[in-house]
């Protein structure tokens, strides 16, 4: 019974979800180029599902998809593994945050477009900018969500776990680290998300492929069905990966709770 009403749930949530498209995208849009907004515009939806299979079948959209996902996930892997392990020694050590708090508090303010320039100077035209641009719109988000994680961990099981005689290292792996991965899956969540948006701005590093390439090369030639298509496409693989990023969440809490249990 439990599963079915889950499922039922679940097909509802996917009908009402498709309603809040059909209602808040599709329509509007429909009526706006029946309405005789221009096509350079706005272009008729028939037109942008043409142009994107036109661009599948060209071998250009599959290409520029996959180097986009290359440089997200290879910023992404950087600022998880540098901002993780930053974020536990921090969120452990109240004199090293008091220490850098400045740093980080100033620095997170400053979005990735800023960076632009510098990184043109610092890495040219190479992969590195890119990247770079990337890692740096995922680090402050999963820095900060591991640090709350960490200063975030009940007193009273630390106390606890010290009682009954557990040593530091025992403690910071059986209750610190547990304690403080809701907040750090969060963390990775937003983070791969900001590192993902970014991508636009990493690709107008004198880029040459990719999604934000063919936004920026279409919007010359004033091609804004094509526009529409790689903007479609950065909305869809944003929202599939925020949905994997959820499954494996709740998974991990779930396994999580069940071992709390035991």
């Amino acid at each position: 019974m439990a599963s079915r009403a889950m499922g039922s749930r679940r097909w509802r949530g996917v009908w009402l979800g498709a309603i809040g498209v059909i209602g808040g995208l599709l329509m509007p849009w429909y009526l706006a180029v029946a309405l005789g907004v221009k096509p350079v515009i706005l272009p008729p939806i028939s037109k942008v599902i043409r142009s994107g299979f036109s661009l599948m079948q060209s071998d250009v959209l599959l290409p520029a998809l996959l180097v986009s996902l290359r440089r997200v996930i290879l910023g992404f892997l950087l600022a998880a593994l540098t901002a993780v392990p930053l974020g536990v020694v921090l969120g452990r050590s109240r004199r090293l945050w008091l220490l850098f708090e400045p740093l980080i508090e100033s620095f997170r303010f400053i979005i990735p477009f800023a960076w632009i320039p510098l990184a043109i100077l610092w890495f040219g035209t190479h992969e590195a900018g890119k990247i770079f641009i990337i890692w740096y719109a995922g680090f402050f988000l999963i820095l900060l969500h591991a640090i709350q994680g960490v200063r975030g961990v009940e007193p009273d099981l630390v106390k606890a776990a010290k009682t009954l005689g557990a040593s530091e290292h025992v403690i910071f792996y059986k209750v610190v680290l547990p304690a403080a991965l809701p907040a750090t899956i969060t963390g990775l969540r937003i983070g791969f998300a900001a590192c993902w948006i970014s991508l636009i701005a990493a690709e107008l590093v004198a880029a040459r492929s990719g999604l934000g390439y063919l936004i920026m090369d279409a919007r010359e030639f004033l091609q804004t069905d094509v526009v529409m298509v790689g903007m479609g496409v950065i909305a869809i693989i944003g929202a599939a990966s925020n949905w994997v990023f959820e499954l494996v969440q709740k998974r991990l809490l779930r396994h999580r709770a069940v071992f709390e249990q035991l």
